[in-house]
């Protein structure tokens, strides 16, 4: 009775023992043996390793604008990773462009990709497994003439990524005189391992396609009505978007600089306004549920004066904002439970930035060169939406496989991609182009 008790306490500490190891370590690990490998893949041993990293700091993620990584944050410690987490994604297809092909985004450190030789094809992904499930078309777009447009996921209690959706979009179009849309899609569920048809309408306009997306659901602020936000549920039977209000409008304040992004599980809208001498910012987290409605979660000063625009919010963390200043052009990180503030930049933070595409990024988005008249008259209640976050998961797990689907490596995709453009340079009279990075 002794030696089992001894037995059982010398598991128990060899389990508290691994939890505190890096994702990759750990994942090495589970080929030692049986019994190891069952013990690392269990739900206590995943909850167990989540509840050691719940600080902040063991997460590494990516600010980007499209495919362009402005922000990297790269020190996390779970993950042992030594670079940021956006150049794990497989260079070639951040290289080359050619129709719609490109890295076309992420959900929940899923990535999705298409394919430069053939766009009926995309991909979705783990860059840190190294997994890819390879996409069909649907049957009845064979050629693959609708465009790849977003990935959404569903997500369990801890995080883990139960399921992922494609979808692509077959066609939009302007009704009501322009003043509503309808948007007919194919939607890929990896849960069956098929194409569905469904058609979505929107109560207005939608003059961008650029979104961000949560627990299933895209979100759009770039409509004809300002003020407002739609959203869909990829994982509803509904046909209809949602459209929710926003809390401060119709303050036309052109001072105010504003964002929707995501934190901790929750859509956040963020909003800056620059003082003599001080920063003010106000933060507000939509509630999940059904009434959607807005709770005021923060309203600071900060000591910091210019022309400060919001980035985005920590994904984890909903207490940390993050700045640019357009008259300096450098990041800052600004703590809104102790109303402090950190510049960011420097190795000891362990974050990459890329200035010239911040500023460059940063212009586009609140000075714009060029207005038409329709932006001319919503000038004033521009909200960002054109920034997300790719952030790699706290937890090392499989992508979810489809019935019947393809898994391939990275290696894979690499040699894929590289033959596709040494093909297609061979061919002269091939519109096609290869872009240094």
């Amino acid at each position: 009775m002794a030696v089992e008790r001894k037995t059982q306490l010398l598991e128990v500490m060899q389990t508290e023992i691994l939890a505190r190891l890096p994702l990759k370590t750990i994942s090495r690990f589970k080929s030692v043996c049986k019994k190891w490998k069952s013990t690392l893949e269990s739900v206590y041993f995943r909850r167990l390793f989540l509840s050691l990293h719940q600080n902040s700091s063991s997460s590494s993620w990516s600010l980007m604008y499209g495919a362009k990584e402005l922000i990297g944050f790269h020190g996390c410690k779970t993950l042992d990773l030594p670079k940021s987490p956006a150049s794990l994604i497989p260079p070639p297809f951040k290289r080359y462009y050619i129709g719609d092909c490109n890295y076309k985004g992420s959900s929940s450190g899923l990535v999705l990709l298409t394919d430069g030789s053939d766009k009926a094809y995309c991909y979705v992904g783990n860059p840190v497994t190294q997994q890819w499930v390879k996409i069909p078309p649907p049957t009845s777009d064979p050629a693959g003439d609708s465009t790849v447009f977003d990935l959404v996921t569903r997500l369990d209690e801890d995080g883990v990524v139960l399921s992922f959706k494609v979808v692509r979009l077959a066609s939009f179009e302007s009704t009501n005189n322009y003043l509503s849309s309808v948007l007919s899609v194919f939607v890929y569920s990896s849960e069956a391992g098929i194409w569905t048809s469904k058609v979505v309408h929107c109560l207005h306009q939608i003059s961008n396609m650029s979104n961000i997306n949560l627990n299933g659901t895209v979100y759009f602020t770039c409509l004809i009505v300002p003020g407002v936000v739609v959203a869909h549920d990829f994982y509803s039977e509904s046909d209809q978007f949602r459209v929710v209000q926003l809390p401060d409008y119709p303050d036309h304040n052109k001072d105010y600089k504003r964002t929707l992004t995501t934190s901790a599980g929750f859509v956040v809208y963020v909003r800056a306004l620059a003082k003599k001498e001080e920063t003010v910012l106000k933060i507000w987290r939509l509630n999940n549920d059904d009434d959607d409605t807005w709770h005021l979660l923060w309203e600071v000063g900060f000591p910091i004066t210019g022309n400060y625009a919001p980035m985005a919010m920590h994904p984890f963390d909903v207490g940390t904002v993050y700045l640019w200043s357009q008259r300096d052009h450098h990041l800052v990180s600004c703590n809104l439970r102790k109303r402090d503030y950190t510049l960011l930049g420097d190795a000891a933070n362990d974050c990459f930035i890329d200035q010239s595409v911040c500023k460059k990024s940063v212009d586009e988005i609140w000075f714009p060169r060029s207005l038409s008249d329709l932006e001319e008259e919503d000038l004033n209640f521009r909200v960002c939406i054109w920034l997300f976050q790719f952030v790699i998961p706290r937890w090392m797990e499989s992508v979810p496989r489809p019935p019947q689907a393809e898994i391939i490596d990275t290696t894979s995709l690499l040699s894929h991609a590289t033959a596709t453009h040494e093909r297609m340079m061979v061919d002269e009279n091939n519109d096609y182009f290869w872009f240094a990075c």
